[in-house]
């Protein structure tokens, strides 16, 4: 844990860090074409994937698929050059309907169901643009690398509370791809987080596997207001 603290630490100060400065790392505009720190309100919806290896049943209740929203705020970018860096602080939910879903060890036996999680997603990336760099309205193509940290705030099953069964935050990479155009957009992203069940320190987690990693979905629409 002591290593995901450290990346979650780091991942803070940058963000905060390309919030106080909005020319950090980014390559410089044409003369005359600086706009300034992009900001963007955005929202949009998720689709997840929990993979899991080293128990005889779970695993395959794992691979089942789960759809949610998020919504948030997004900084940087640096439309007037060629390439910026991003950061976004955005609130996810993850919904899966289906009873067979899950089952979780828990004190007093094993529960099964339906399970809902909330996340705090905040990405860091770096940002290559490849045209439009002239107005904030002109027409823009884009790729995004970099990576994330998702805080787990809350996880259910059917109401009962089984966040103590996954780790207290996701790191991993990210990419994706976007347009934007007369200061409106939507992209699409790709979030591999590493670890998502809680390990038990002996090689295992806490519902008997060996290993987990969540892969999610996104697509964001996204409107510039500045």
């Amino acid at each position: 844990m002591r290593i995901f603290r450290r990346v979650l630490v780091s991942t803070l100060a940058l963000a905060a860090l390309l919030v106080a400065t909005p020319t950090f790392a980014q390559t410089p505009p044409p003369q005359g074409n600086e706009q300034g720190l992009g900001v963007f309100l955005q929202g949009g919806f998720t689709w997840s994937k929990l993979y899991g290896s080293g128990s005889d049943t779970i695993p395959t209740d794992l691979s089942d698929s789960s759809t949610g929203v998020v919504f948030g705020v997004a900084f940087g970018g640096n439309k007037s050059g060629w390439f910026g860096i991003g950061a976004d602080i955005n609130y996810m939910i993850r919904n899966v309907d289906t009873a067979r879903l899950i089952g979780i060890d828990v004190p007093g036996g094993v529960i099964q169901g339906a399970l809902k999680t909330h996340y705090l997603d905040i990405p860091v990336y770096g940002r290559v643009n490849f045209m439009g760099h002239q107005t904030k309205g002109a027409p823009t193509a884009y790729v995004i690398f970099g990576g994330f940290v998702d805080i787990m705030l809350k996880g259910q099953i059917d109401g009962i509370d089984v966040k103590d069964q996954f780790n207290g935050f996701d790191v991993g990479p990210l990419f994706g791809a976007g347009f934007e155009v007369a200061r409106v957009g939507f992209e699409f992203r790709g979030n591999w987080s590493v670890r998502s069940l809680n390990s038990t320190g002996n090689g295992t987690f806490l519902n008997g596997l060996e290993k987990s990693n969540q892969f999610t979905l996104l697509l964001l629409f996204r409107v510039r207001l500045n």
